[in-house]
């Protein structure tokens, strides 16, 4: 139809310009003009396909550019600790939680998060009102319920907002043989301290999967259940858990053994295998299961040095080896290991010069190497170590001085750096250790108003659940 309306307007558009050469009645003006037209009217719209194109891919980049975006975002959301964490541990989600995180946000970047103009309250609001839409009957959607309702999980969880568990459990509740869904609901409670709730979460996942051992997901789960058990305390029952884990990991290896992703979960068994044998003071195991983990993890390295998760995880199994070596007190050793991961945070942070978690990394990596040092008696060493890792610990600090962790950690490096300095450079001393005990006084008055905080929270949660209805 449109070739055929398009030849019409060409004829005419020919015969016009045959009577502007003056020849009427020629045929051959007539053709020539025709063909004129035709490559005018070819290469206007070839103008506007590129347009089209170009619009295409400007828009493209920027929702491209708002995903990564708030993937960054979202990582460091999910790298603070949670209330299970405050005192240091895992604070971020393991064996794959975080990539479900991720690809709900990529989602609503595409998609909702552009029609409300960047707006996250309002693209919110748009996806609520794409299920009331459809009344009771989820069906209708066709099962994209439960990606609306984790999308408005990812977006809660950027805000820091109770939403984020509500909006997951909807999505369980609507999904409920999805494994993956339980995952995120038990990750969740995990971090909010709900131990019991995570348990059930992590359980229900493990049956979803079946009694097939050779089950990615499974493995997850009993991964995640041996984490609660942990946080419990509960050493012996999350040995097994772990071990579990680590059978399925082995068995899924049977048959797909280069699977970068079976392999990183296996190095992640042996560390936390390793984490209870340490806990239970047998050492000897502990660094065993170390160094299994670390050759699996420099296996992927050598093959994808590039990979800044590889490379990641290589520096931590390094710090984790340096930790048992130094208990057994082998100092030499200890501090080789813990410089091989200080080289690999350097090399990260670099690489990466914007992200907060690669510079807390830095600075953690200086404490340690530093840590050694005094216990060598290299004390001219170990000062420069702590200074170093205050200095970065100040910048961050300056970048986001509202974070409590970050002050605590530089207050902790100021005393260290004080302590050290007190005999020879008294001066320096002082200042430091008045600038940390300043900041533990700031956190300790914040503290004494914690319970005001807690009734003003629930004040905003009474009114935002009558806008939620």
């Amino acid at each position: 139809m449109e070739w055929g309306w398009l030849q019409k307007g060409v004829l005419r558009a020919g015969e016009t310009l045959s009577s502007w050469l003056g020849e009427p009645g020629s045929r051959e003006a007539v053709m020539a003009a025709a063909a004129l037209a035709i490559g005018l009217a070819l290469a206007i719209r070839a103008l506007r396909w590129q347009r089209q194109r170009t619009v295409s891919a400007v828009l493209s980049a920027r929702a491209q550019g708002e995903a990564d975006a708030l993937r960054q975002e979202l990582r460091q959301r999910l790298s603070e600790p949670g209330a299970l964490f405050a005192e240091g541990g895992g604070a971020a989600p393991t064996m794959g939680a975080s990539e479900a995180f991720e690809g709900d946000i990529e989602a609503v970047a595409r998609t909702v998060l552009q029609e409300a103009g960047g707006h996250r309250a309002k693209a919110k609001e748009l996806l609520r009102r794409r299920m009331d839409g459809n009344g009771a009957d989820t069906a209708a959607l066709n099962g994209s319920a439960v990606a609306y309702w984790r999308q408005i999980g990812a977006l809660s969880l950027l805000d820091n907002s109770p939403d984020a568990l509500r909006a997951y459990t909807h999505a369980a509740e609507l999904a409920p043989k999805d494994a993956e869904a339980q995952m995120l609901v038990g990750v969740l409670h995990l971090r909010n301290g709900s131990l019991a709730e995570a348990e059930i979460a992590f359980r229900r996942l493990i049956e979803i999967c079946g009694p097939d051992g050779a089950s990615f997901m499974r493995c997850r789960g009993h991964a995640m259940l041996g984490d609660v058990h942990a946080l419990r305390e509960e050493t012996d029952a999350a040995m097994a858990a772990y071990g579990e884990a680590q059978h399925g990991v082995k068995a899924l290896l049977q048959h797909e053994p280069d699977n970068a992703s079976y392999q990183r979960a296996l190095s992640v068994t042996c560390d936390r295998i390793g984490d209870m044998h340490a806990r239970k003071r047998d050492l000897g195991a502990a660094l065993s299961s170390y160094r299994s983990g670390l050759e699996i993890v420099e296996g992927l390295s050598r093959k994808d040095p590039d990979n800044a998760v590889w490379q990641h995880d290589l520096s931590v199994s390094h710090d984790r080896i340096g930790e048992v070596l130094d208990k057994q007190g082998d100092r030499a050793a200890a501090l080789a290991s813990f410089s091989k991961g200080l080289a690999i945070a350097q090399s990260l942070a670099r690489r990466e010069p914007e992200s907060v978690q690669r510079q807390w990394d830095l600075s953690a990596s200086h404490d340690r190497v530093g840590d050694v040092e005094i216990a060598q008696g290299r004390i001219g060493e170990a000062l420069a170590s702590y200074r170093r890792s205050t200095e970065i610990a100040e910048a961050l600090v300056k970048r986001d001085p509202s974070h409590p962790g970050w002050q605590r950690d530089l207050a902790v490096s100021y005393h260290k750096l004080g302590s050290l300095q007190a005999l020879e450079h008294p001066v320096e001393a002082r200042e430091a250790l008045e600038k940390g005990r300043a900041i533990i006084a700031k956190l300790a008055a914040i503290a004494a108003h914690q319970a005001q905080w807690r009734s003003d929270l629930s004040k905003f949660d009474d009114v935002l659940r009558t806008l939620r209805g």
